[in-house]
Formats: C-alpha cells, sequence, structure tokens
C-alpha cells in the first residue's frame, strides 16, 4: 500500500460521517439506501429510485454516496468519483452542496465540467495518488463531486465552445502527425475570437498542465490521448 495512506483512520471517519447522515434521514429513506448499497455489493450498477416530489431523493443519494464511498475504502480503492446529472446549472448548484458529505469533499465548479476536459483532470488525478500525495487527515482528494448539465456539459452548438476547451484541445491536437507542418493554422483555428485571454496565459497555462501531466503519467497522457484521437480518425476514413 502507499505510504502516507491511513486505511483505518480513514475507514473510522467515513464509518461516523455515514453513521451521522444515516441517523438524519427518515426510515424509508433509510431503507432504501440500504437497499442500493445491498444491490451494488450483489454486482447491480444499475438503481432507478422514483418518488414523489419533496419525500428526499437528494438526501437518499447522500446517504448512497458516504455508504459506498466507505465500501469502496474497504475494497481499498483509492479514488471515490460521482458524477451528478441535472437539468440545469442553478438546481445542479443547489443539490451538489447536498451531496457533499463532509466540507472537504471537492466539488468541480459547473462552468468547468465540460467533458471535453475530463481526461486531463482523471490523469492529474491519478498522478497525484502515484505521487502518494493522498492525505490521510483529508477526503477531498478521494471523493470527488463531478455535477453535469445539458447546457454546460453536453450541449452541441454552432459555437466554438469555451477557450479553456479549445486550448487543452490545442495542447494534444498539435502533437499529431496530421498537424505538424500547420501548428499555426490550427492556432488560428482553435483561438477563434478569444485573442486577448489566449496570448496572455490560456494557451500556455494548458500547455503547461499537458507537459506536467505527461511527465508524472510517464509519458503516458499524451500517447494516450494520441492513440486515441487516431483510432477515431481512422474509423472515420474506414467509414467513408
Amino acid at each position: 500500500m502507499a505510504k502516507g495512506i491511513d486505511l483505518v483512520k480513514d475507514k473510522d471517519r467515513l464509518a461516523k460521517i455515514e453513521k451521522n447522515i444515516m441517523a438524519g434521514l427518515k426510515d424509508f429513506q433509510q431503507a432504501t439506501v440500504n437497499r442500493i448499497a445491498e444491490l451494488y455489493m450483489g454486482g447491480q450498477r444499475r438503481v432507478l429510485v422514483c418518488d414523489e416530489v419533496g419525500l428526499g431523493k437528494t438526501l437518499i443519494a447522500r446517504g448512497t454516496v458516504a455508504k459506498i464511498a466507505k465500501l469502496h475504502l474497504n475494497k481499498r480503492i483509492r479514488l471515490f468519483k460521482v458524477v451528478y446529472l441535472c437539468s440545469n446549472a442553478t438546481i445542479a448548484d443547489q443539490n451538489i452542496q447536498k451531496l457533499r458529505i463532509t466540507n472537504e469533499v471537492m466539488t468541480e465548479d459547473i462552468s468547468s465540467s465540460r467533458l471535453s476536459m475530463q481526461h486531463l483532470k482523471i490523469f492529474s488525478q491519478e498522478n497525484d495518488l502515484l505521487r502518494q500525495k493522498y492525505d490521510p487527515e483529508s477526503l477531498d482528494r478521494y471523493i470527488q463531486l463531478i455535477p453535469l448539465t445539458p447546457d454546460t456539459s453536453f450541449r452541441v452548438t454552432n459555437g466554438a465552445g469555451t477557450v479553456d476547451e479549445r486550448a487543452l484541445m490545442f495542447a494534444i491536437l498539435k502533437r499529431l502527425d496530421l498537424f505538424r507542418n500547420c501548428t499555426k493554422e490550427l492556432e488560428d483555428v482553435m483561438k477563434d475570437w478569444a485573442n486577448s485571454s489566449w496570448k496572455k496565459w490560456c494557451r500556455d497555462y494548458y500547455e503547461n498542465k499537458v507537459k506536467a501531466s505527461d511527465r508524472d503519467s510517464n509519458k503516458e497522457y499524451i500517447k494516450y490521448m494520441i492513440s486515441k484521437i487516431d483510432d477515431q480518425i481512422n474509423n472515420s476514413n474506414d467509414d467513408t
């Protein structure tokens, strides 16, 4: 086991958190959480909870997060991600706080949870664990809440996305053989109309983030991303 991880202490802390959260639930809510955990332990990975408005489905989700987090830790899984799908950003901002079983739990900002940027975050988080940065006194590296909404994460429009998205894409795409001889043209497309922010910080910021993630993953990050993009390009060519 990685140095610095106090599994016994973390189990005890999560057990206390779960106990306090479950104690605040009504009997039928507790029963629902326990049933979900029972199904999960039995190998079930999809559970649909249906109930009337106001009967505490979000509180049930909170209890489920606490219980499953403890079960994951018992299995020595060192990263527990909770993806929260919501119809709009306003409701997501309200409910995501209810899912934080402790103030230490890291919550991604709604505006930065674009699916196109999750690969960098996943590699960075895994690198943190490999570098043994896990802090046994904090759960923010173990439990992570990721809110996704149609507008901020899934919506496809005629626009060019966010400048952060495009800067990260540029940092990856310019490393493909396909774009090696047209890097300037690729950059012109990716910066779109964000000339100021692109030059002042965004382009270099994500270039450095990509380099750091690649370095910390022993050169696996860029290789992985390029291989996936090449596969998609080749599959598209085969379809035509």
